[in-house]
């Protein structure tokens, strides 16, 4: 089993000038990476919503040339949850709105995997990776809210 996680700050206070996301915009963006999440994470390029659920949704989408389905569970401006489990690979992946220790608002991919069969990926080039795909994340959010320069 691997586990990792990752967390940002959603308003980086080394940013001058930076647009500053509210709660209810990055909830808003986490939803919309659920429904088509190809410019949000790296190497996806297809998503397909398949099915909707009263707190989700059932998705295909292709990885790196893998097909595979997510099933996506929403808790209400808290956390999106994504699930896989089949021959290859079983997987939650959970992004996390939570808040550091003086309330500023943050930003948590973690990752638990579990790979049946084949070769077990590098955790540090995973964890690395996960960095790119929470940053991108936070950049498409800010690209749709902020103000036309």
């Amino acid at each position: 089993m691997i586990e990792l996680s990752v967390t940002l700050p959603v308003n980086d206070p080394a940013q001058a000038g930076q647009y500053r996301l509210d709660r209810r915009q990055l909830w808003d963006g986490l939803l919309r990476k659920a429904e088509y999440a190809v410019p949000y994470v790296t190497g996806m390029t297809e998503c397909t919503v398949l099915e909707r659920t009263r707190d989700g949704l059932v998705r295909d989408v292709v990885v790196r040339g893998e097909r595979l389905r997510e099933v996506v569970t929403f808790e209400e401006e808290r956390r999106v949850s994504f699930r896989r489990d089949d021959e290859r690979a079983t997987w939650v992946i959970r992004n996390d709105i939570g808040e550091d220790e003086s309330g500023a608002l943050t930003l948590t991919f973690s990752t638990e995997m579990q790979f049946h069969g084949g070769e077990a990926p590098d955790v540090e080039q995973m964890r690395a990776n996960t960095e790119r795909v929470v940053q991108n994340t936070l950049d498409v959010i800010r690209r749709h809210y902020a103000p036309a320069a």
